[in-house]
């Protein structure tokens, strides 16, 4: 039997299981990571706060680049390894990252969401996928001395 190119054999269940639980497993390492770095940069964007005597309310304003410069880390670190569907992979690792950020939000301050939430969900995912894209096309590096052809 001929294959028309056209449709993909199926894999086995046993190897769809073992690329999803491989999938679940680097999305929760980039969110953590991507959430331990949201929460090193936040202390530090809170001591530069507190020593030049800044506002409390404009903190919440600092977090939101930061939460992105978070998600892109994420988005890298989850789409770094197989190189391929940076987009999807990185808005996915940025959603991870948002859920997280949010949970422990509202479980730290106990105040309703508001327009933060929204804007921060934008600033992780945007981050996340701009991770992402960044990931899959960066080129490996080449030794030296070795020419590279570009078609």
């Amino acid at each position: 039997m001929r294959e028309t190119g056209f449709a993909k054999p199926a894999k086995p269940e046993k190897e769809r299981k073992k690329d999803q639980k491989a999938l679940l497993v680097r999305l929760a390492a980039s969110a953590g990571v991507g959430l331990i770095v949201f929460a090193l940069l936040l202390l530090a964007a809170a001591a530069v706060c507190l020593r030049l005597d800044l506002p409390r309310e404009r903190l919440p304003w600092v977090g939101i680049p930061l939460a992105a410069a978070a998600a892109f880390l994420a988005g890298d670190l989850h789409v770094r390894r197989l190189r391929r569907q940076g987009l999807l992979s990185g808005l996915l690792s940025g959603a991870a990252l948002y859920v997280g950020v949010l949970l422990l939000a509202a479980v730290v301050s106990r105040a309703p969401l508001g327009v933060n939430a929204v804007l921060l969900l934008l600033a992780t995912l945007l981050g996340g996928a701009t991770g992402g894209i960044f990931a899959a096309n960066r080129r490996t590096a080449e030794p030296r001395g070795t020419k590279s052809r570009r078609r």
